[in-house]
C-alpha cells in the first residue's frame, strides 16, 4: 500500500529558542482521502460498540466523559496497517525535526518509540473533548490523524484555547505529552468528524508481540539502531 512520503523541510530554521508551537509538528495532506476512507470504513463497519473515555478536566482536576466514540481498528487489517505505517512515518520524522533545533535530549528518542493502541473515533454533531493532557505512565508523546473535512468546529485547542490548529483530511499532527500539553478538540457544530489517534511511548504496551516495528533510535554511541 503506498503511503505520500511528502517530507517537510526546515532548511530556512533560525538558530532561536524553540517555542511551544514550535514542537507542534504538522504533515499536511499525508494520507489520500481513499486511505482515509479506508480508516472511516473500518469504523463504520466494525461490530463492536463504541466505547467512551473519560479522564480529569486539566483546570478543574474533575473525572470527565468526552462524548466522542471510539472502536479499536482489527489488527493487520488495512486500517490498522495504514495507521501504523504512517503513526512509524511520523515518529521518526518527528526526531528528525526535532533535531533542527540543537536544543533537545537524546533521550528523547529512547522515550518516543512505539504507539500504545491505535483508536478511531468519530465525532458526532455536539461532541467534544474537554481540556486534558495525555500524560500517564510511560506516555511521552500523542499523534492524531484527521480522517475527512465534512464538518464545522472540531478543531484543535491549545492551553485553553489559546493556540488554535485546524486540521484537514490526510492531515498528521505529533506533540509531547506531558502536564504543559493542555489540550481539546472543540465542539462539532454540524457533520461528523473522524480521527484516528494514538498515544507514544517508550516500549509497546497493548499492541500484541505479533506487531512489528521500524523505528530509528539512537544508542548511546550515536548509532542508530531500529526498534
Amino acid at each position: 500500500m503506498k503511503i505520500n512520503m511528502k517530507i517537510s523541510t526546515n532548511k530556512n530554521r533560525k538558530m532561536s529558542a524553540p517555542t511551544l508551537t514550535d514542537l507542534l509538528y504538522i504533515k499536511r495532506g499525508f494520507l489520500s482521502k481513499e486511505q482515509c476512507d479506508v480508516i472511516i470504513n473500518e469504523f463504520e463497519s466494525s461490530p463492536e460498540d463504541e466505547s467512551f473515555e473519560h479522564c480529569p478536566n486539566a483546570f478543574t482536576g474533575v473525572d470527565t466523559y468526552s462524548s466522542f466514540g471510539t472502536i479499536y481498528p482489527k489488527e493487520n487489517s488495512e486500517a490498522f496497517i495504514l495507521i501504523h505505517n504512517t503513526i512509524e512515518i511520523m515518529i521518526n520524522e518527528y526526531h528528525d525535526y526535532l533535531d533542527t533545533f540543537n536544543s533537545f535530549h537524546v533521550g528523547r528518542k529512547k522515550s518516543l518509540l512505539h504507539p500504545h493502541i491505535y483508536r478511531i473515533m468519530k465525532y458526532s454533531k455536539g461532541a467534544k473533548i474537554h481540556p486534558h493532557t495525555d500524560h500517564d505512565s510511560g506516555i511521552y508523546g500523542s499523534c492524531t490523524i484527521n480522517l475527512n473535512d465534512e464538518y464545522e468546529g472540531g478543531d484543535f485547542l491549545f492551553w485553553g484555547g489559546k493556540h488554535r490548529v485546524k486540521l484537514n483530511r490526510g492531515d498528521v499532527m505529533i506533540w509531547p505529552a506531558d502536564f504543559f500539553w493542555v489540550h481539546e478538540v472543540e465542539q462539532v457544530k454540524s457533520g461528523v468528524r473522524y480521527s484516528a489517534n494514538t498515544f507514544l511511548c517508550s516500549k509497546p504496551m497493548l499492541l500484541s508481540d505479533d506487531v512489528k516495528y521500524n523505528i530509528k533510535s539512537k544508542n548511546s554511541n550515536n548509532s542508530l539502531t531500529y526498534n
